[in-house]
């Protein structure tokens, strides 16, 4: 059986398969990730992933874990599309991502798609830790729905653009969108800047001149 989770916390989504891992013998689960010297999983990964899964499991089932799918490149995932069709019910394939668009169709349809949802985004809270910018963000987000002039909200713009800093950006920026007092429309309009620029980050997209739309909306 091949599951594709969709998450917006990996950290959580990882730490809840190897929760479930413990459930196999060890020596029939394999965690597969792009080497640290690559940025996507390429296709020596998926090969040796294929070797694993023609030899005989230790026990009765065997268990295969992607971390990050969506860094599989074009290549590595066609190579997949026989494997993990023809995999028997004593083999689990579980692809973990955070972007769905970027996991190509004919893997889609061969899997089970289920969305992962926290109440505690562990992986916002890693982030904020380890940034420095966090108390700047913070501030900055709140300051760009009270500013009454557009000087004022574009001065908000630097720290909160940083590519360092955008996923904090975004869910601080939500987050103060979802208590503003706006109209309607006018909360729409922004809700509809922010996912473009959330698209445009998923996309290793430039998103700095997106929020020009965000001035746009909120002015």
């Amino acid at each position: 059986m091949n599951y594709l989770i969709v998450t917006t916390d990996p950290v959580s989504a990882e730490q809840e398969a190897l929760e479930y891992a413990k459930s196999y013998n060890p020596s029939d689960v394999f965690w597969v990730k792009k080497n640290a010297d690559k940025k996507e999983i390429t296709v020596d990964v998926i090969n040796e992933m294929i070797n694993q899964f023609n030899l005989a499991a230790v026990s009765d089932k065997k268990l295969f874990i992607v971390f990050q799918a969506e860094l599989m490149n074009t290549s590595a995932q066609n190579k997949l599309l026989k494997t993990i069709e023809e995999a028997n019910d004593n083999t689990t394939v579980m692809f973990i991502c955070q972007n769905l668009d970027r996991i190509l169709p004919t893997v889609r349809s061969r899997c089970i798609i289920k969305y992962h949802h926290t109440k505690e985004n562990k992986t916002l809270q890693q982030l904020a830790q380890a940034n420095p910018d966090t108390p700047a963000i913070q501030q900055a987000a709140h300051q760009f729905f009270t500013a009454t002039t557009i000087d004022v909200a574009m001065s908000c713009l630097p720290v909160l653009s940083k590519p360092e800093n955008l996923t904090l950006a975004l869910d601080a920026l939500n987050k103060e969108l979802a208590t503003a007092e706006f109209s309607a429309d006018k909360k729409f309009a922004i809700y509809q800047a922010l996912a473009k620029i959330s698209r445009n980050i998923a996309a290793n997209c430039n998103s700095t001149n997106t929020f020009d739309l965000l001035l746009l909306a909120r002015f």
